[in-house]
């Protein structure tokens, strides 16, 4: 995508979006649980496939708009993911298994960007 693209009215749009999914889960199951993973995982899987399309050049404060995309979308997804594991696990052992590794890939994707630059 082209550099002007607005990338604050998008996101705005998909965080009302799956603002609107999560109600619509907590309207038909009544779960607070499902209400609140569910838009969490919809926006950190937008966060990280709009990671692609951002500006990769660092800016002054030392990271690119990809970089921090690939952060914030990791870690809503080690959030989110968390939420709903526990919801259909309903066991707390399998979120923090869950958020280590996928903390774990996050450093090892990290490092391996690092190396290739």
């Amino acid at each position: 995508m082209s550099s002007n693209t607005n990338w604050g009215a998008i996101t705005g749009a998909m965080a009302l979006l799956s603002i609107a999914a999560g109600l619509i889960c907590f309207y038909v199951d009544g779960s607070w649980l499902l209400a609140i993973g569910l838009p969490i995982v919809i926006f950190s899987t937008y966060e990280l496939l709009s990671s692609f399309f951002r500006n990769d050049e660092a800016d002054r404060w030392g990271t690119s708009d990809s970089g921090a995309a690939v952060f914030f979308g990791f870690t809503l997804l080690a959030i989110g993911g968390a939420i709903l594991v526990y919801y259909f696990a309903n066991d707390i052992i399998f979120p923090i298994v869950y958020a280590i590794v996928l903390a774990a890939v996050y450093l090892l994707l990290r490092a391996s960007v690092k190396k290739n630059d």
